[in-house]
């Protein structure tokens, strides 16, 4: 999991388009409620347009159906700076080819007259020089009224490697998202796998091809107060937990809850949330609650999926980590920083075991086919009865596990860890089965989706595998 002291987190890398923050000619309007400044962290649109981060700075990109291309800049707390402080050009992928403009100051913003645009949409690569300094990013930006945008991800989906006749087993295609991902998510039945990016927010890719859907809207801007508010500091989120229907998913993102629809990518409601950064979120299987923990809280907190309120608390060795439901719902286990695991029904006040575990945050926890998986620092997948708490298998030794996701049928799970391996092991042994070497960063994003596996790396990179024979043998 990534380090305990993060800085505020947040998805930020999309906006909707023309339609949002506009008026009805497309004039744009400014969404924002907050008045620009050191403290303010506010990534919405303030011209109707699609808002990303390159470094300190945020770029806001907006096309018009006449062809005219514009982008605004802004420093870290949304501060305009002035158009005649950048230069550069904007690239647009037209279906009669490329077509690089020059961008040109026209008050307070940069802009570019192309052809007409006929698509509802349209892939623009920015090359700017702000200050002196180089900036380039890529934004999939609306054409049309309705819909939503995205800036900084790979928009190019993702991309086939070559085959090597004799190596081992490889990525069927990768995505470079050129910051770190910090969760993968994917939805029922595997249609859609979420990413988080430092930076680049949640973005939803169809599988198994890897191309990208849409992402997900930023939340409305908030104020970080006291000194630590007057930082610069890279946004991400810390974890994220699908609605059992598929239909919407919740992102821990600093000391925010933000349930969003997944088919529109647009924000459904901020919950409330535990005070401080929020650690840990699981969905109850019945879709009624969320569990969720937050760094130097000791306990869980059960609370309402619909609003946030909170219902119960469990409480744990020092400080809550990782969180899991039972399938049946009757059931949670709230691992803690010590590394032990409570495991509690539902309503009750105590535990009905505490499962002793070895040193180290119990971050990673997963009910599979009447079992409770837990991984390691000491890279172990650990197989429990969460009926006794008793120690039915440990697979081998190696680095530490970040993320634990298993496969359709609950046959096989498969671990991240700290080293960029990705172990495939079957249940209820814990044998492993396969071990995916690729990445060479850190894993901290993993999802089973259908026949494909989703990891992602602290470099950026998210690699899709094709695992369905894995599946087929169990």
């Amino acid at each position: 999991m990534p380090a305990r002291r993060l800085p505020p987190l947040l998805a930020l890398a999309v906006a909707a388009a023309c339609s949002r923050g506009v008026d009805s000619t497309c004039t744009s309007t400014t969404t924002s409620t907050l008045a620009s400044g050191p403290g303010v962290h506010d990534h919405t649109p303030h011209h109707g347009g699609v808002v990303g981060m390159a470094g300190d700075l945020h770029l806001e990109a907006l096309a018009a159906p006449d062809g005219r291309v514009r982008v605004w800049l802004s420093d870290f707390w949304r501060r305009p700076l002035p158009a005649t402080s950048a230069t550069g050009t904007v690239t647009l992928e037209l279906a009669q080819g490329d077509r690089r403009l020059p961008l040109a100051a026209a008050g307070d913003t940069l802009e570019a007259n192309g052809p007409a645009l006929d698509g509802s949409e349209v892939t623009a690569h920015f090359a700017l020089s702000v200050g002196g300094k180089a900036v380039e990013m890529d934004f999939v930006l609306l054409a049309g009224a309705g819909g939503a945008g995205a800036a900084g991800v790979p928009v190019h989906g993702c991309v086939a490697l070559a085959a090597r006749p004799g190596a081992a087993r490889a990525p069927h295609c990768t995505l470079d998202f050129a910051h770190p991902v910090t969760v993968v998510a994917a939805t029922p039945g595997g249609a859609l796998a979420l990413v988080a990016a430092v930076d680049l927010g949640v973005s939803a890719w169809r599988l198994p091809a890897g191309q990208l859907a849409l992402a997900f809207a930023p939340p409305p801007p908030f104020v970080v107060p006291g000194p630590e508010g007057l930082q610069p500091h890279p946004e991400s989120a810390n974890d994220m937990a699908v609605s059992p229907d598929g239909g919407e998913a919740v992102v821990a993102l600093e000391g925010r809850l933000l349930r969003y629809t997944i088919r529109t990518g647009g924000l459904a409601r901020e919950l409330a949330a535990p005070r401080g950064v929020v650690r840990s979120v699981a969905w109850s299987p019945d879709g009624a609650t969320l569990l969720v923990t937050a760094f130097y809280d000791a306990s869980a907190h059960l609370v309402r999926a619909e609003d946030g309120h909170e219902l119960g608390r469990f409480p744990v060795e020092r400080e809550g980590a990782g969180v899991a439901f039972a399938p049946d719902g009757k059931q949670v286990a709230v691992g803690s920083e010590l590394g032990s695991v409570a495991l509690y029904p539902i309503g009750a006040d105590t535990p009905s075991h505490v499962i002793a575990a070895p040193p180290g945050p119990a971050s990673v926890l997963l009910f599979v086919s009447g079992l409770l998986l837990g991984g390691g620092n000491d890279g172990a997948l650990r197989v429990f009865d969460p009926g006794s708490g008793a120690l039915v298998a440990e697979g081998p030794p190696g680095t530490g596990i970040t993320r634990l996701a298993a496969a359709p049928g609950g046959h096989l799970v498969a671990s991240a860890h700290n080293d960029g391996s990705v172990r495939v092991s079957a249940l209820p042994r814990a044998t492993v089965v396969a071990t995916l070497a690729w990445h060479t960063r850190q894993v901290l994003g993993l999802a089973w989706a259908g026949p494909v596996l989703v990891s992602g790396d602290t470099a950026g990179h998210v690699a899709l595998w094709e695992v369905g024979d894995l599946v087929a043998e169990r």
